[in-house]
């Protein structure tokens, strides 16, 4: 199985780190940048051959990375498709699709840091037959939570506790046959995404608490991972 790693966007909300001179998956967390840390847990399961759609900064990545990247298990295979202009994700996943060959390709945001083991997500993937499986994990409240009773007594506050709801983890697997039918250009979230689901050809892989999943979409992200990154 191969993987298409999304990493050409801006970062518009981590330029205070970025400076607009590096791109948002080439910022390092705990000695290593995020494209290492993804692709040296996908190579833990096996993916020897990552793609990645760029555009902002392309360069810079490929300069870095170069045609393979050697992790502690082997060589991973890297092959760039470069996005003419600014095509959205579901649109940088249809560009990307000529490089597949396997029959199934991991599809992942390039700001993702996570451990959870992808081997149960693949293997529930193929046993559901349907057209994709879009990884969830839980929402992590952004505030402290206030617990009062009837009489407006405090009884306990919470830091930023987990809500009894599921996100999109931007972690996916994919047929491949589908990957035609990903918009030109536009957010595979608003077009594909919900056509797959009103025909009921989506199912979700529940990412559990006891791993560690954290988006870095913030300055605020970044200085947290920072803290609590526990590595694949």
């Amino acid at each position: 199985m191969e993987a298409i790693i999304l990493c050409g966007g801006l970062g518009t909300r981590i330029r205070t780190i970025t400076q607009d001179s590096i791109p948002k998956a080439m910022v390092k967390i705990k000695g290593k940048t995020i494209l290492e840390w993804e692709i040296e847990w996908l190579n833990k399961y096996g993916i020897d051959h990552v793609i990645l759609a760029v555009r902002h900064l392309a360069d810079y990545i490929q300069k870095n990375l170069g045609n393979s990247y050697q992790t502690e298990i082997g060589k991973v295979k890297i092959t760039y498709s470069k996005e003419p202009e600014k095509l959205g994700s579901g649109g940088a996943v249809r560009f990307a699709q000529k490089h597949v060959s396997d029959e199934q390709v991991i599809i992942m945001n390039g700001d993702v840091l996570t451990n959870f083991n992808l081997k149960e997500m693949i293997d529930e993937h193929l046993k559901g037959n349907l057209t994709g499986t879009i990884g969830v994990s839980m929402m992590r409240s952004p505030y402290g939570i206030v617990e009062f009773d009837d009489n407006l007594v405090i009884s306990e506050f919470k830091e930023k506790p987990l809500l009894n709801h599921w996100i999109h983890s931007g972690v996916d697997i994919f047929q491949k046959k589908v990957l035609l039918s990903f918009p030109e250009k536009g957010q595979m979230e608003d077009t594909i995404f919900v056509e797959l689901a009103k025909k009921k050809e989506l199912a979700v892989f529940k990412i559990e608490p006891k791993y560690y999943w954290r988006s870095i979409d913030t300055t605020k992200d970044f200085q947290e991972a920072e803290k609590d990154w526990t590595g694949i």
